[in-house]
Order: structure tokens, then sequence, then C-alpha cells
């Protein structure tokens, strides 16, 4: 005779789901590190700084893909030397946080 395994508590079957999630989000989050624009050293590379706020509210959240939103005007840092632009925003759906770097180009004129 064989026994039935015992069916998981909700308790638990919540935690497995929850720890799952966090791992996915992890894993998201270092992926968007190596995506242009998702670290200093990747910045993705413009003509204008008018241009900044439009494509960081453009590129939807790495974690959920809901859209984000500036959390203020975007920021000159620098790093390594150069100056970059940076766009904070925060997601809509998730609340996640996230800076998004951009390098301006030669001026066209």
């Amino acid at each position: 005779m064989t026994k039935k395994p015992k069916p998981k508590r909700a308790r638990t079957e919540r935690r497995i789901l929850d720890r799952t999630t966090e791992k996915l989000r992890e894993q998201r989050t270092k992926l968007y590190a190596l995506e242009p624009g998702g670290s200093a050293d990747r910045p993705i590379e413009l003509s204008s700084p008018s241009q900044v706020e439009i494509d960081a509210e453009s590129l939807p959240c790495p974690v959920c893909g809901d859209r984000v939103r500036l959390e203020g005007p975007h920021e000159v840092e620098e790093h390594k030397g150069e100056r970059l632009r940076v766009a904070r925003v925060v997601c809509i759906g998730c609340r996640a946080r996230w800076s998004r770097y951009y390098r301006l180009g030669p001026v066209l004129n």
C-alpha cells in the first residue's frame, strides 16, 4: 500500500510562490543591468537632452512589463570622466524604482 502525499497547506504554497517570484525579480534585475541604459557602463546614446524623458518613459518596467513614470527631471552624473544623463523612473504597477542612463552624442549643427 502506498500512502498518498499530504496536500500542502495554503500558507506553504504562498511561501513557495513568493520565493519563486522574488528569484524571478532578482534575475530580471540582473538582466536589466546588462541591457543598454541599465547601468552607467552601458548608456543609451541620444542626440538631445530633450529625448531623455521621452525615452525613459517609453521603456516598460523590467520586472512586470508595466508602464513607468519619471520621478522628476533627469540629472547629470559623472562616471569615469564622462557626463551621463540619469532618468529615475518608478513602475506604476509594482512600484519598482529604476535608473536609466544616457549619453549625449555630438551636436549635429
